[in-house]
């Protein structure tokens, strides 16, 4: 394995893989929808969770104004719709009429809920943030439901039993990915007088060291080919073209 340095502003991709949702808004009768791939819980108690998005959108103005917005979890049954929600701006039409995705009512806000979707989250806008280039809005959970499906209510996570009732994952760019499958961790809390003593830290040092052996045969590789003059060209800056929503 080699190490490879990212420019600054790739660090993001690193934390790509984690569930896209599609943000639902209204305001003025006039709904929206639109696929965001940063967002994340904030506050256990209150509920709170917060979403960010970049000024220069439409749906900015919509979270804005309408002080409401529904996070939808889609599935991989709507991949393409999820796509195309982030390549159109709602200022050029009505995207659910268009795309047809099938929604529901909400119990509590005004914005609808979509269909194909694995878990549902309503909420009303509880505050804002400019953060960078980006404005942070901090919803306050008010509803949320979730596909029997998709969802083990008994423990609290996501099943993972069927493909098709997975939530669907944003890698970056067009790609998306679902989760495979859970792993449980075996392992008791220990001082770190215990852990030390009981050998655990060992085992991975030696899969440490085992990867150390991999790079510098790599690096020694790599080094071979430059004195060849056949290197490959340095593509450690990657496109960095502002996520669509």
């Amino acid at each position: 394995m080699v190490r490879r340095k990212l420019q600054d502003l790739d660090a993001r991709r690193l934390l790509g893989g984690a569930p896209v949702t599609i943000v639902t808004t209204r305001w003025k009768a006039v709904a929206n929808a639109f696929p965001v791939a940063w967002s994340m819980p904030v506050s256990i108690d209150p509920p709170l969770v917060a979403i960010a998005v970049h000024p220069s959108r439409h749906s900015h103005d919509m979270l804005t104004f309408g002080e409401e917005f529904a996070l939808n979890f889609p599935s991989k049954v709507i991949l393409n719709h999820t796509q195309w929600l982030g390549m159109v701006s709602g200022l050029l039409g009505d995207k659910l009429e268009a795309s047809r995705l099938p929604y529901f009512r909400a119990k509590t806000i005004d914005a609808p809920l979509l269909e194909g979707c694995v878990g549902w989250i309503e909420c009303t806008v509880q505050d804002s943030y400019t953060m960078g280039d980006h404005t942070l809005f901090v919803g306050r959970v008010m509803a949320a439901q979730a596909d029997t499906e998709a969802f083990d209510f008994d423990a609290g996570l996501w099943s993972l039993a069927d493909d098709e009732y997975k939530p669907l994952n944003y890698l970056g760019g067009r790609s998306y990915s679902v989760m495979a499958a859970a792993f449980e961790a075996h392992v008791e809390e220990r001082s770190p007088e215990q852990m030390a003593e009981e050998g655990l830290g060992k085992q991975l040092e030696e899969i440490e060291a085992e990867r150390a052996v991999k790079r510098e045969e790599a690096e020694e590789a790599r080094d071979a080919k430059d004195r060849r003059g056949d290197a490959e060209p340095d593509t450690s800056s990657l496109p960095r073209a502002r996520p669509e929503q």
